[in-house]
């Protein structure tokens, strides 16, 4: 298949062991971010979509460019290394790579991977799904429209319940926006928190997976 030079891309890092199949088409989870790095609270959160949402697999999806962000202290193959490490003991978790980092473009660059019937949820949390409901776009009914059509969303309560825009154009999908909360005792968990931390020698191994802290160690990650 050729693509087009600006089409979405996906590169798939890590396939779930017991993911999604030609054979048994199902819900797939997508949880974007920068992930520099990941933490204990990305892994916790799709634990509880994959709970909650009775998805049969999650892609951990890395944007080769971030919207909104500037990003620093890790290259993109650490973090990717860092992701794979994480989901090492979670069969449902795929890890991969996007060339573009709006939902849409990641959708279409997963499109070509999945069956037609796959169900995509893309999972993000309160603040970052009331930014997009609320977007003022070129032409906001259409985007909506385009963007429901094409999947739903997953809102973690993380630091404050989501609770859906009051906005006559949300009104028709409301049903493909679900939300749940997430364990108790995890909003001080952030990769910001972790670059602090390291930049002050303080330890980490209670905001990442053991693997992940070894080898931010090992390679001296985020210390300047």
């Amino acid at each position: 298949m050729t693509h087009p030079a600006d089409a979405p891309q996906l590169r798939i890092a890590r396939l779930a062991p017991q993911g999604i199949t030609a054979a048994n088409p199902g819900r797939l989870g997508v949880l974007g971010g920068a992930y520099n790095p990941i933490t204990l609270a990305h892994l916790a959160i799709a634990d509880a979509a994959v709970a909650e949402m009775h998805l049969h697999e999650v892609l951990f999806c890395l944007p080769q460019v971030p919207p909104h962000k500037t990003i620093f202290g890790a290259s993109l193959e650490q973090r990717l290394d860092m992701m794979q490490l994480a989901v090492q003991d979670r069969p449902y978790a795929t890890v991969g790579m996007c060339s573009h980092g709006l939902f849409l473009d990641i959708e279409r660059a997963l499109r070509p991977l999945y069956t037609p019937e796959t169900e995509v949820f893309f999972i993000t949390g309160r603040d970052a799904a009331e930014r997009i409901l609320t977007w003022e776009y070129d032409d906001t009914e259409r985007a909506l429209s385009e963007m429901f059509s094409a999947f739903q969303f997953i809102v973690c309560d993380r630091e404050g319940a989501f609770v859906i825009p009051d906005d006559k154009r949300l009104i028709p999908y409301h049903n493909r926006i679900h939300h749940f909360a997430i364990p108790d005792g995890l909003d001080h968990i952030s990769s910001t928190a972790i670059r602090d931390r390291l930049r002050q020698n303080q330890p980490i191994d209670d905001l990442v997976p053991a693997a992940v802290a070894d080898f931010i160690r090992q390679l001296d990650l985020y210390t300047t």
